[in-house]
């Protein structure tokens, strides 16, 4: 929002145009909803006509210690210890696992996960929160951490120059995976602001305030195998219930302790992927494919139920 602000946007007239509360955006005792912040930055998007929205938000961003998991990261001795502990309690902050670690054979691999409801994740999005990441971490270095390389999903859409700025090392695009990938030299660096007995007492808090906090991670595993078995077309309850090794009754009561359904979930996963098609300029019998449709009337009956 503050980026969005110092880009000379309207931030008032977007809050307006999507029909949610600016203070929704600038509370930052947590995150909004997925869906309010997908519809925030495609009104930011029409607005600026800005083909670079994540990048330009990025670079005129500014790291600010205003969150309980941010000072979890700069409060360690280590940059390592630090990312571990923030990503540890990401849900004070964040909309589900957003920020992952994964297996590389030379480098520590931090992955970006797409977590998506009823909008898809915007390549513009991937990349603001990729570029704001590494400016605060260098900040935690003072200016000593360097990245090795940068993965993003998506195709490359011009001006490496932009990237480059943003990111001072090699970034590949078309990858599987959103990552950064870290080396050990900055995995290890001291922390400019490091404090272990602030840390410690941190830590407690932030397991504190974790234990009470909803547990998203359950639905967004529903979400992605459901999306993973639509375009095979054997998207009912029971194999993704055996997908996740459970039967369908205790996934079905695990779900309804969430406050939906798998109906629900299924016909919101089916959206996200129609959307995200469409943004894509994917084929529309793709899109049909993917979305796991058998026949066009029952892809127009959802359409015209989603008032798309």
């Amino acid at each position: 929002m503050y980026a969005f602000r110092r880009l000379g946007l309207d931030v008032e007239e977007l809050c307006a145009s999507i029909g949610v509360d600016i203070e929704v955006f600038l509370d930052t005792t947590g995150r909004p909803a997925r869906d309010a912040s997908g519809r925030l930055w495609r009104a930011a998007l029409v607005q600026s006509g800005d083909r670079f929205l994540g990048l330009n938000a990025a670079e005129v961003w500014e790291a600010r210690v205003d969150h309980l998991v941010f000072l979890l990261l700069l409060s360690a001795d280590t940059f390592g210890e630090g990312l571990t502990a923030g990503i540890r309690f990401q849900e004070l902050l964040s909309h589900g696992r957003v920020l992952t670690f994964g297996e590389h054979p030379k480098h520590h691999a931090l992955h970006i996960n797409r977590i998506e409801h009823e909008l898809p994740v915007l390549a513009h999005e991937v990349e603001f929160l990729a570029a704001i990441l590494t400016k605060l971490f260098r900040f935690a270095t003072d200016d000593a951490f360097v990245l090795e390389e940068v993965h993003f999903e998506h195709p490359y859409r011009g001006s490496i120059e932009k990237y480059s700025r943003a990111f001072r090392t090699t970034v590949l695009f078309g990858q599987s995976r959103n990552t950064l990938l870290i080396g050990d030299d900055s995995w290890n660096l001291s922390l400019a602001h490091g404090n272990q007995v602030l840390h410690r007492e941190l830590r407690g808090i932030a397991a504190g305030l974790h234990a009470g906090h909803p547990d998203r991670s359950f639905l967004d595993s529903v979400r992605h195998r459901i999306k993973g078995l639509l375009p095979k077309g054997n998207c009912g309850v029971e194999p993704v219930a055996t997908a996740l090794h459970m039967t369908p009754r205790t996934l079905q009561r695990r779900l309804q302790e969430d406050g939906t359904t798998f109906r629900a979930l299924v016909d919101a996963t089916r959206k996200s992927i129609v959307l995200d098609g469409v943004e894509r300029h994917q084929a529309p019998e793709e899109i049909v494919r993917h979305a796991g449709f058998t026949n066009p009337r029952s892809f127009r009956r959802a359409m015209k139920r989603w008032n798309l």
